[in-house]
């Protein structure tokens, strides 16, 4: 359940691992083995953002128009962003951001029951509401200042983004996830069409990871689930209870690979050996039709008699009070100063954010840190010289 930003190397590799991957038109070309699984991922995928909207980019993504965004075109006009290098035209594609449902989620949503529809529409819900916080608050670009004589980072505010949900790991479990390609294209205040500063969203990975997680678990509840705090890897997160750890285990023999990988070589457990564990285990991703998984699923399940617990809360027991925004962002910046005296204040809206998951959304929380910037001495002269901005 972890949120990954990678930087695409380009555009034509970009479409060829989507076509290779189910999404494309079938035929000859790449992806053709999947023939009748075409149909499928392109319906669940779908043009996002405002910039894609005044582009006229609407509905799902067709490859040809997918294609020419990356390699920098504005469509309807005459601009292709990037630069001219030695008689060659430079021009990075974007950045693929990759969001992640928790096992029990993916189980919820896609091992045939009663809750799949609900919690499908909590993630699809949840990777929106990212996005938009990205378009609101993340998407920059740059702008000739000539007060300054200097280029300088301004806010934009027109995302275009491809986003293709997949529902499998390479090893056919269920893997809820989708991919959100940013593409390297904005518009500012302008109205001129410029690259984005997309190295941004790739140092905000982690604050993005959690506020997709945030808006899932508050989705979820809203929708009558109830949760409990686990961990995914070093990572604060939660799943759905009722759903047993034999159960979240026997749909996870991708990441038994990776952690096995990990083992074999002796290295210490992180981000970086989970990402080279993961690319050295990859192998090409062979998915059957949507029907004959869920039936896989299933008869899975009933061969290893997992199922999921019925969760009620015991009657006459009234649940504690959850703690509020201010307390929440109090205890991130006492843990945050533990480690160091000066720590970027996005670090600690993301601790806050996955201190209590779906219980205060990101307006909130942000709100309560500002209110500590205000009054520092609610958590001592420390947080005073923490280095938070304002």
């Amino acid at each position: 359940m972890v949120a990954t930003v990678v930087n695409l190397t380009s555009a034509s590799s970009t479409v060829h691992y989507f076509r290779r991957d189910g999404y494309g038109t079938g035929g000859n070309g790449p992806g053709a083995y999947y023939a009748g699984k075409a149909d499928e991922h392109r319906k669940a995928s779908r043009w996002r953002g405002a910039g894609a909207g005044v582009l006229g980019l609407t509905g799902h993504v067709e490859p040809d128009a997918f294609r020419r965004v990356l390699q920098g075109y504005v469509p309807g006009t005459d601009v292709r962003l990037g630069r001219v290098r030695d008689g060659a035209h430079e021009h990075r594609a974007g950045v693929d951001i990759t969001l992640s449902a928790p096992k029990s989620v993916s189980l919820e949503a896609l091992v045939p029951g009663p809750g799949n529809a609900r919690a499908r529409r909590a993630h699809d819900a949840a990777v929106r509401e990212t996005l938009g916080f990205i378009e609101a608050r993340l998407l920059k670009t740059r702008r000739w200042d000539p007060s300054r004589r200097r280029s300088v980072q301004v806010d934009a505010s027109h995302l275009v983004a491809a986003t293709f949900r997949h529902i499998t790991s390479r090893n056919n479990d269920p893997q809820l996830h989708t991919h959100c390609v940013v593409a390297n294209m904005t518009r500012g205040g302008d109205g001129r069409w410029r690259s984005a500063e997309v190295g941004l969203l790739r140092r905000s990975e982690r604050l993005i990871g959690a506020h997709y997680r945030n808006a899932l678990a508050r989705r979820l509840r809203r929708a009558g689930f109830a949760l409990r705090s686990s961990m995914i890897g070093e990572v604060p997160g939660f799943e759905i209870a009722g759903w047993p750890q034999a159960a979240l285990s026997a749909f996870s023999s991708r990441r038994r690979e990776v952690l096995d990988f990990i083992a074999e070589r002796g290295w210490r457990y992180g981000t970086r050996a989970a990402q080279a564990a993961t690319l050295a285990t990859r192998r090409a991703k062979r998915e059957p039709r949507r029907a004959e998984l869920e039936a896989l699923w299933a008869a899975f399940a009933q061969a290893r008699g997992i199922a999921k617990e019925n969760h009620r809360r015991r009657v006459g027991v009234r649940a504690p009070e959850p703690p509020s925004a201010l307390e929440i962002a109090w205890q991130a910046v006492a843990q945050a100063e533990e480690r160091a005296s000066v720590f970027p204040r996005e670090h600690a809206l993301a601790s806050g954010l996955a201190h209590s998951p779906g219980v205060h959304d990101f307006d909130a929380l942000e709100a309560a840190f500002a209110a500590l910037e205000r009054d520092p001495g609610r958590v001592g002269r420390q947080f005073a010289s923490s280095g938070l901005p304002s």
